[in-house]
């Protein structure tokens, strides 16, 4: 398909691949050795190396709630999850003030949540690349994708646009997240008209396949639709979480070992300032930490996330509760 593996993550739930090089070539000649330096960390910390002064990356829920209701995601049955609350401009703004000072190489928006729904996204996204940040990174189910939000994104200087497919087939995708796929399909090909238009290489367009029952046998048929159009295919293994659709699994989906590296990488923060030491919904609660009270500096080498890199660095039972649940 012309795809080559970009990363593994070391427990197997991700494989990422890449067309013809271009995430690798395309940042690495915007930003020369300062790109280089960030991926080899990335790839040190992945297996638990040293985790530095400061996070690689931050992941930002800048909203909460969702109009989908997908099978594999829990947030349709919280409590008030259907309401969208946004992230206060201020803790936004201070959260960028400490990506400036400490150099921050990478930035997630959207965490939990799908950040199309808050107003000013690609303004959110525009400041931090004036803060800096070499691959900044939209995470969206792309249902309110249009030519207005696709000029916006373009506009912004956005690295990456990720998109979740998780099907092929209209039926199905419907079954999985709720959505209309053709018309989700014609988005994105109209986004990648537009970013052609612009004469831009970014933002890079990621799409990603998560793995389930119901679409089982349909991944070759979204690689034949993707693979001549997409910069970027992640291939998924799903994660179970408490509350989502999906039937618990009798047994863990991969062997309990010491295999997650997100600890040593990135920093979560929610909508509310609440601190996550992952970007998977075990994390919530993990951190007793706002980003409104704290730096992230103090949290990132706070004892609390020091012994969570211990018990994730030793046996598995000596993860904490959450963390085992991951497994599933």
């Amino acid at each position: 398909m012309g795809f080559k593996q970009l990363h593994r993550e070391p427990g197997g739930q991700v494989a990422l691949y890449q067309s013809g090089d271009r995430y690798f070539s395309l940042l690495e000649k915007r930003f020369g050795r300062r790109f280089l330096d960030y991926r080899r960390r990335w790839a040190e910390t992945s297996g638990r190396g040293r985790p530095g002064d400061f996070p690689l990356s931050l992941d930002l829920a800048i909203n909460s709630g969702c109009q989908l209701h997908c099978l594999m995601c829990p947030l349709p049955g919280r409590p008030g999850s259907r309401r969208v609350r946004l992230m206060a401009d201020s803790l936004y703004e201070r959260l960028m003030s400490q990506a400036r000072e400490h150099q921050l190489p990478a930035l997630t928006l959207g965490l939990g949540s799908e950040p199309l729904l808050h107003p000013r996204a690609a303004e959110l996204a525009a400041e931090a690349v004036r803060a800096g940040i070499m691959d900044i990174r939209l995470g969206s189910n792309g249902a309110k994708l249009d030519d207005d939000s696709s000029r916006a994104l373009i506009d912004s200087g956005l690295t990456r646009l990720e998109i979740s497919l998780d099907a092929a087939r209209p039926g199905t995708y419907r079954a999985v997240r709720g959505g209309n796929l053709e018309k989700l399909e014609r988005s994105l090909d109209r986004f990648l008209e537009l970013r052609q238009k612009a004469g831009l290489e970014t933002p890079l367009l990621r799409l990603s396949f998560l793995k389930l029952d119901l679409n089982r046998g349909q991944l070759e048929l979204f690689l034949k639709k993707w693979a001549d159009k997409a910069d970027l295919l992640a291939i998924q293994e799903a994660i179970w979480f408490p509350g989502s659709r999906l039937p618990r699994p009798s047994r863990p989906a991969r062997p309990l070992a010491p295999v997650c590296g997100q600890s040593w990488q990135r920093l979560a923060v929610n909508h509310d300032g609440s601190l996550w030491p992952c970007c998977s919904w075990y994390g919530e609660g993990l951190l007793p930490f706002n980003a409104a009270d704290i730096s992230l500096a103090s949290v990132w080498q706070s004892p609390a996330m020091n012994q969570l890199r211990r018990s994730l660095s030793g046996p598995a039972s000596g993860y904490p509760p959450p963390c085992s649940g991951c497994e599933y």
